[in-house]
């Protein structure tokens, strides 16, 4: 198969458009970062803030200027929050919810909620009448095609840095099993797994006390050995790590329905084949041919037996339900442009209603 990714650009049906007001200003409300870092097309080798500039894009394509904090606004026409941020102004405001409430307890606050016009999230259960539904987006830069087990020594990795809940949460935390599965194969199958990603120089975080015991170690505790052996430092980009491998861990860091973060599209967008365990409504959204799913496994020993005796056959047949779902409609609902289309309407239909009723 070729390499050609799928039509991901910046034209986002916007043209038709009605505008009632031209020359708005949007408050775009974030956490403690530059504007102009937040906004930089190559902030990010990995395409985290592609997003964000195609956002602020697509506005400006509909005559509306999205400005951060340090840019000065102080009679914006509305404010948009990513995740639940103090109000800035009396205009009306709009929230984006990336983050679950076990990350950014805010974000579950239905008080909070209820200021906004509108609530554009992930998550299908958060029933208050302002929710839109949107998926956290995805540049879809194919890399990998249906290639086998040719380029690909590598049999299973896992890329993500040392994090913790914030609170203890058994029943929804994935952090802890992240590892759990890191320890199995260090333990049982050193010679095909591989870790890679921030902190794990250091050893496991903890709920509540993770970042205690981290300064504790920084200053006092002198390992002779690493905290985690399999873990080979920072990925230069996770597409480089994943074009050479042919599975990797994919864990949510928590279990949410709706929650799908980039973390599978960034295995499928190299052709690896992801082992996914997180939203449980996950074939809601993407066919269940395109992923191992780690819940259909009793045990670590049973999955590793799994992998390790995949035909190459098998193996291609997921990656080729891949690219045919990389490639088609039921994916764009994960696009940037899709989400930018979603979030901008979604705005600008109250935007201008809101001025036309006050004319």
């Amino acid at each position: 198969m070729g390499k050609l990714a799928p039509k991901e650009h910046l034209s986002f049906n916007l043209e038709n458009h009605a505008m009632t007001k031209q020359g708005l200003t949007g408050l775009f409300v974030y956490p403690d970062i530059p504007t102009t870092v937040f906004f930089d097309p190559n902030g990010s080798p990995d395409g985290l803030t592609q997003p964000w500039v195609a956002l602020r894009e697509g506005f400006c394509a509909q005559g509306v200027e999205l400005v951060g904090l340090d840019q000065c606004c102080n009679d914006p026409d509305f404010e948009l929050h990513l995740n639940v941020q103090a109000p800035r102004s009396k205009s009306p405001k709009f929230v984006i919810l990336t983050e679950h409430p076990l990350i950014y307890p805010a974000n579950g606050q239905r008080f909070l909620l209820r200021r906004y016009q509108s609530v554009f999230t992930w998550n299908p259960d958060l029933a208050i009448k302002q929710a839109q539904q949107i998926q956290l987006p995805h540049p879809f830069k194919v890399t990998g095609g249906v290639d086998g087990y040719g380029q690909r020594p590598q049999l299973v990795v896992l890329i993500n840095s040392n994090k913790a809940l914030a609170w203890w949460a058994p029943y929804q935390d994935l952090y802890r099993e992240r590892v759990r599965a890191i320890r199995w194969f260090e333990r049982h199958a050193p010679q095909d797994f591989a870790l890679y990603g921030h902190g794990w120089n250091h050893s496991a975080r903890q709920p509540v006390v993770g970042e205690i015991i981290h300064a504790l170690e920084k200053r006092w505790i002198h390992r002779p050995l690493p905290p985690f052996p399999s873990w080979r430092g920072i990925a230069p980009t996770k597409s480089e790590v994943l074009r050479q491998s042919r599975f990797s861990i994919v864990y949510e860091n928590a279990i949410f329905r709706g929650y799908i973060t980039e973390k599978i599209f960034d295995a499928f967008c190299a052709g690896n084949v992801p082992i996914y365990w997180g939203a449980p409504d996950i074939t809601d959204y993407i066919p269940k041919a395109c992923f191992i799913d780690r819940r259909e496994f009793s045990s670590y020993d049973s999955l590793y037996d799994f992998l390790k005796t995949m035909p190459e056959e098998i193996y291609k047949g997921y990656q080729q339900a891949i690219w045919n779902f990389l490639h088609s409609p039921q994916a764009q609902r994960f696009s940037i442009a899709h989400f930018v289309q979603t979030i901008v309407h979604g705005i600008l239909d109250q935007v201008n209603a809101s001025h036309k009723h006050s004319e």
